[in-house]
């Protein structure tokens, strides 16, 4: 025989109970035969499911999963339930977004099916109510906020210290010497740690970090030894180019390496992955200003077929380019002023009075990739921007394969993580470099579900048959035990303090207890809903001091409201 929870009494006499017994109850109510059933179950497949479908062909794992959320009634539901799991919670316009009831967007959080995010524990919306602070300030200005995330440590009552508090806040808490971490007592590094505001971006790929790591260099880099002494933009270059060998004084050769003469260092080298890096930055290209004969132009390759392309102009062979270059530009009769010749002239001009300044390959990437490289998901985002295909292929040493479509898109779009994809097989190690710099498709496959996972929603399941089970004799007792975990789900869903009332007006189980204990009318729903906004802010000032929902989640607010709810719900029963 399964055993049944129970109250003895109503309102407070039979909270007090519930409270003393609760423990011992629940504890009997979990270890029934049917509840132990589902629990191991669950615990045992629910971290095998791919995708929405599979869950909702699943009835046992689906019954679980929804009485976790309080959403047992939608259990038949399954074209609504399939949309809410598929929405992408991060885009405002989803499915599940438009829904007030903030329960399908904490259901569709947890399995991140149509989510880059992929599955979260359902506690990891803990702390979303701090989703709009982005600074200290931003925190420092917000009361309820501030005096939640110091309670959240035990730093109770330092709310009015906020030069020490900022500078906290702005503390590098990987730096063992930064100011939170020097100070003697740890609970302000855990303070600043909710939010670690001084903590490094994250980034998708390596292009990314690339990008933003040399931005923080907006007149460039003067020289080689500027790129070692910047440890996060050597360390982006050298993830970017798949450099292996990272010794400092062997990367000083490297990246000082005239990449245009090959006698120079870095094209002894067997692999072409430094040559590339090297010639992305340019630190040892010649400076033709200094050159005193065309032969020193005309005698390296390279260096003559860039400064051709600078002018748009054709390798027309050595003896004529010399003849362009030693021309006398004053007199009309010279080689290079004659008209099958004078698209030269700027070309020799710039030669005999001044080379224009070089601008090397990364200068020219991130010109032409802007503000886009955030948005960039699949090679023919890349390919068919025809400026940052070039500046691409240029900038890892691939420009040979300006004309090869197919192969650059499949090689950008190869699984990196498979052995035998086209990427991994190409001989070419910088067309690798190059597709695991954008990182398109990093052969991730399935979901992965953090640990802890099955456990958490086992208990939000238990805790709310618990629950339902109570109120099978008294509703009302039913409403305070979930009255808590409700109301955090409201604050955890983050937006501003209306956002947080407007969730309580569309949540029935918290309308009902709000209304109850702040004597609200029953005609009170009646009302437009920027009046119920306004009453209820202040009653809720009017009863309990305070406006703001989060602060019902205070200990002892909490308790007195729980307290005058079910005194006023004896009340309404006379």
């Amino acid at each position: 025989m399964s055993f049944t929870p129970y109250v003895l009494g109503t309102g407070i006499s039979g909270w007090t109970f519930l409270q003393r017994t609760r423990e011992q109850q629940q504890d009997v109510f979990e270890k029934s035969p049917v509840m132990t059933r589902e629990v191991e179950d669950f615990t045992q497949r629910i971290t095998t499911i791919e995708n929405a479908d599979q869950l909702l062909d699943d009835y046992n794992l689906l019954k679980v999963t929804l009485g976790a959320f309080g959403l047992d009634e939608d259990i038949g539901n399954r074209a609504y339930l399939k949309q809410v799991l598929e929405s992408d919670v991060n885009d405002p316009k989803s499915f599940v977004n438009r829904l007030n009831d903030t329960r399908y967007q904490a259901l569709a959080t947890t399995f991140g099916f149509g989510s880059a995010d992929g599955p979260q524990l359902p506690s990891a919306r803990a702390g979303a109510e701090f989703v709009g602070i982005n600074t200290p300030d931003d925190l420092l200005s917000n009361g309820t906020l501030l005096r939640k995330a110091l309670a959240n440590v035990g730093l109770e009552g330092m709310e009015n210290n906020q030069f020490f508090l900022q500078k906290v806040l702005e503390s590098d808490l990987s730096d063992p010497d930064s100011f939170a971490n020097k100070l003697s007592n740890p609970k302000f590094a855990d303070f600043a740690a909710q939010f670690n505001f001084a903590a490094p971006p994250e980034y998708d790929n390596s292009i990314q970090s690339l990008l933003a790591e040399y931005g923080k260099h907006p007149d460039g880099l003067a020289s080689a030894e500027d790129l070692l002494a910047d440890e996060k933009l050597l360390a982006a270059v050298v993830e970017t180019f798949d450099l292996e060998r990272t010794h400092p004084d062997f990367l000083l050769r490297v990246f000082n390496s005239d990449t245009t003469d090959p006698n120079s260092f870095v094209n002894q080298l067997e692999d072409t992955r430094y040559r590339t890096a090297s010639a992305a930055f340019g630190f040892g290209w010649p400076d033709i200003n200094t050159f005193t004969s065309p032969d020193q132009l005309l005698h390296n390759p390279d260096l003559l077929a860039h400064s051709l392309d600078l002018f748009y102009l054709s390798d027309r062979g050595e003896d004529y380019l010399r003849q362009v270059l030693e021309s006398d530009l004053d007199d009309p009769n010279s080689f290079v002023n004659q008209p099958d010749n004078v698209a030269y002239r700027d070309f020799a001009d710039a030669f005999q009075n001044g080379w224009p300044e070089y601008v090397n390959k990364m200068d020219i990437f991130v010109q032409e990739i802007g503000d886009k490289a955030a948005d960039l998901s699949q090679a023919r985002d890349v390919v068919f921007d025809l400026d940052l295909f070039a500046a691409t292929l240029d900038l890892f040493g691939q420009s040979r394969r300006e004309d090869d479509f197919n192969t650059v898109i499949k090689a950008l779009d190869s699984d990196l993580s498979d052995e035998i994809s086209f990427v991994n097989l190409h001989y070419d190690k910088g067309l690798r470099a190059m597709a695991e710099a954008f990182a398109f498709n990093k052969g991730e496959t399935g979901l992965t579900y953090p640990e802890g996972f099955a456990a958490e929603l086992v208990e939000l399941y238990q805790d709310r048959q618990f629950e339902i089970q109570i109120g099978e004799s008294d509703s009302n007792m039913r409403l305070a035990l979930a009255f808590e975990r409700e109301m955090q789900g409201v604050v955890d869903a983050g937006g501003s303090e209306d956002a947080h009332w407007y969730n309580i007006m569309g949540s029935p189980p918290l309308r009902t207890v709000f209304e109850t204990a702040l004597a609200l009318p029953s005609s009170f729903a009646q009302l437009d809903i920027e009046r119920q906004l306004s009453e209820l802010k202040e009653r809720s000032y009017s009863a309990f001091g305070t406006s703001h929902p989060a602060d019902y989640l205070e200990p002892d607010l909490m308790d007195q409201f729980r307290r005058r709810f079910l005194m006023m719900s004896e009340l309404n029963l006379f």
